[in-house]
C-alpha cells in the first residue's frame, strides 16, 4: 500500500512538473536510470514508449553532458539489472516498480 502511496504521488508529481515545462536535469537523469531497469530482460523488460517519447522530448533542451550522462545511466542500470541476481533483483525490481512508475507510465 505504501508503494502505491508513493507511486501515486510521484506520478502526480512528474505530471505537474511535466506539464509545467520545469523537469530538472536530475529528474531527467532519474528518468533514464529507470529506462534502463524498464529494459532489462532479468527484471522482466517493459513497455518503455512513454517513458522513450518523455526522455526525447525532454533530451532535446538538454546540454550534451546531460544527454551523455543519461545514456550512460541507461546503459549501466540495464546492466546492472541483467546481472542482478537475489536480494539485489528483488531490490531493483522494488525500484523499477515503486519510483520508477511514474515515469514509465507517464502518458
Amino acid at each position: 500500500m505504501k508503494t502505491l502511496i508513493i507511486a501515486t504521488l510521484a506520478a502526480a508529481s512528474l505530471a505537474g512538473v511535466a506539464h509545467a515545462g520545469a523537469v530538472t536535469n536530475l529528474q531527467f537523469l532519474e528518468a533514464a536510470r529507470c529506462r534502463g531497469l524498464a529494459g532489462s530482460e532479468n527484471l522482466g523488460k517493459l513497455d518503455t514508449a512513454a517513458l522513450d517519447a518523455f526522455l526525447r522530448t525532454e533530451g532535446s533542451a538538454r546540454d550534451l553532458a546531460v544527454r551523455t550522462s543519461a545514456k550512460n545511466k541507461i546503459e549501466a542500470a540495464r546492466k546492472e539489472a541483467d546481472a542482478a541476481e537475489g536480494d539485489k533483483k528483488a531490490k531493483l525490481l522494488a525500484q523499477r516498480d515503486g519510483d520508477c512508475a511514474a515515469y514509465i507510465n507517464a502518458k
